[in-house]
């Protein structure tokens, strides 16, 4: 039975899991229907994933959520490399990270699914569950035309969406229907496996992800929220004990621990191979291939689903620009020339920790030699978390304009305090563009750059001025009185005022001493359409 129902849907979005719910989000806060459909019949209740970092709970806050996912985690401070036979762990400390969330908060997938799922909720799109993309076609004028079946039923669908978004994992449906290749290879010869389990006797600090690291196998242990602790051991194919039989499991715990800590029930086991792959490209006319779709890698360090998160957000801010009318389609091909680079980058950073906590048979002591490089921790820390990702080579700034040392565009906008309960990323707590104005002159001056600007541009962009407590500038209508030098350090100039025009995801198109009205206008008019 074929059924044509609203075929003409803007955007369809194929895979339900965070990459898609996000995606979801963030059309729908701008104004843009879509569909998510999903072929699994009811959200999986068990949890691969564990972790959000930094950058990915930075980018929630902008969409007004990450506390929802605050209430449900534990904040984690470090992860600690137990090295067998060193006296110390090798430790990654995330605890000074310049971010509101100087953690990793440790939560379960299914949880971080349903917060997300809900909010999609109040935007007013629900998932359907039990609906599978079987085909999609492409005419030559672009056209889309993809078939939907229902389960349990069978009933089929033809949508015409304008866009289709491939968020269906590394088994991806949609990337295989247009042939695009899934280059790489495998971990050969090594498994993982992983059972979330009560723990007794494990003495260990909760607020620490454990590794313990041993010239043949890598066992880790981290508190969940909850009663249960995550237990992942990685080993080579064929070693003593690979079931995922709690016997098994406990077999690697007493290696480490004699006996002093002990599996309770398991909730739920599993075994999975990893892989690290990438398309060659992240679009082919009006599809997009988003999270394990486009790439997958090592699981060290648990960047794996927040990669997937943070491709959501930058094509999400764009395919609604698009959509609405209010940018040109060449915006979506920056996508790919943002992503993939980070995609490529990501599967060489945990490639660069597989080597140290997951080189199986390589002896501990290079591995420890490894982890003590110059420059490795805050390297693991910036990529790990997420805040050290940027765009600098797809985002060439403003031409024209006098550079400034420091921060340029495709850096990520760092927060900053401005007073005792305002902070630089309240202020990105929207769906739009950001036109920071750093001034130190009268109020004046300001007050026109702002008039002129909205009269130009009207609701496609926020402008704040920022002024000192002292001087004039204080006074200019609206503007946003900055107490301390954090702000200055970090964005201002030391002779002058300065513009950071900051995109919907949080990071700097330009920033740049304002020498006048007509370059900023005429450097914006490259990034927005004008009001009409």
């Amino acid at each position: 039975m074929q059924n044509t129902r609203d075929p003409e849907v803007p955007v369809l979005i194929v895979g339900a899991g965070p990459t898609g719910s996000t995606l979801g989000i963030e059309l729908g806060r701008r104004g843009v229907s879509c569909r998510v459909v999903d072929r699994l019949a009811a959200p999986v209740a068990t949890s691969r994933s564990f972790t959000l970092h930094a950058r990915t709970l930075e980018l929630f806050e902008m969409a007004g959520i990450a506390g929802r996912f605050l209430e449900h985690g534990l904040r984690s401070v470090s992860m600690d490399y137990h090295f067998k036979g060193a006296s110390e762990p090798a430790r990654l400390d995330f605890s000074k990270l310049h971010s509101r969330y100087p953690f990793t908060l440790i939560i379960n997938q299914n949880v971080t699914e349903q917060v997300l799922r809900d909010q999609l909720s109040t935007l007013g799109t629900s998932v359907e569950w039990g609906t599978e993309l079987k085909s999609l076609c492409q005419g030559p004028d672009g056209q889309l035309s993809a078939l939907l079946v229902h389960q349990p039923s069978g009933r089929e669908e033809i949508v015409r969406p304008k866009w289709l978004v491939g968020c269906d994992g590394v088994q991806s449906t949609v990337r295989a229907q247009l042939d695009i290749p899934y280059e790489g290879d495998e971990y050969t010869g090594m498994q993982m496996r992983m059972m979330d389990v009560p723990l007794q006797g494990f003495a260990l600090e909760d607020d620490r992800i454990h590794y313990f690291i041993s010239k043949e196998r890598l066992l880790l242990v981290t508190k969940l929220p909850g009663t249960n602790h995550r237990v992942l051991i990685s080993d080579m194919e064929g070693t003593p004990a690979t079931q995922t039989a709690r016997s098994a499991f406990q077999y690697v715990l007493d290696e480490h621990f004699h006996g002093s800590v002990s599996l309770g029930e398991p909730e739920w086991a599993t075994v999975f191979r990893i892989w690290k792959r990438v398309t060659p490209r992240y679009r082919q006319s009006k599809v997009f291939m988003v999270g394990d779709a486009a790439h997958c890698h090592s699981p060290a360090g648990g960047q794996g689903m927040n990669a997937c998160i943070q491709d959501a957000f930058n094509l999400g801010w764009k395919l609604a620009l698009v959509s609405a009318g209010e940018a040109g389609e060449s915006l979506l091909d920056t996508y790919e020339q943002e992503r993939r680079p980070i995609a490529q980058q990501v599967i060489e950073g945990t490639h660069a920790l597989h080597s140290i906590i997951m080189a199986h048979g390589r002896s501990v002591e290079e591995r420890i030699a490894l982890s003590r490089d110059p420059g490795f921790t805050q390297q693991a820390i910036s990529k790990i978390s997420g805040v050290g990702y940027h765009y600098r080579e797809a985002l060439m700034g403003a031409p024209g304009f006098p550079r400034l040392a420091g921060l340029t565009a495709g850096d990520r906008a760092p927060d900053a305090r401005l007073g005792p309960n305002l902070r630089l990323h309240d202020l990105l707590q929207h769906e739009l563009y950001t036109l920071l104005v750093l001034t130190s002159n009268t109020g004046g001056t300001a007050d026109r750059l702002v008039t002129d600007v909205t009269d130009r541009f009207g609701t496609r962009l926020r402008v704040t001025v920022l002024a000192p407590a002292h001087g004039n500038a204080a006074r200019s209508t609206g503007a946003i009185t900055v107490e301390g030098d954090e702000l200055r350090r970090l964005y201002g100039a030391a002779d002058g005022d300065v513009i950071c025009l900051i995109r919907p995801d949080g990071y700097l198109a330009m920033r740049n001493r304002f020498t006048g009205l007509q370059p900023l206008l005429a450097t914006l008019t490259e990034h927005l359409s004008e009001a009409s």
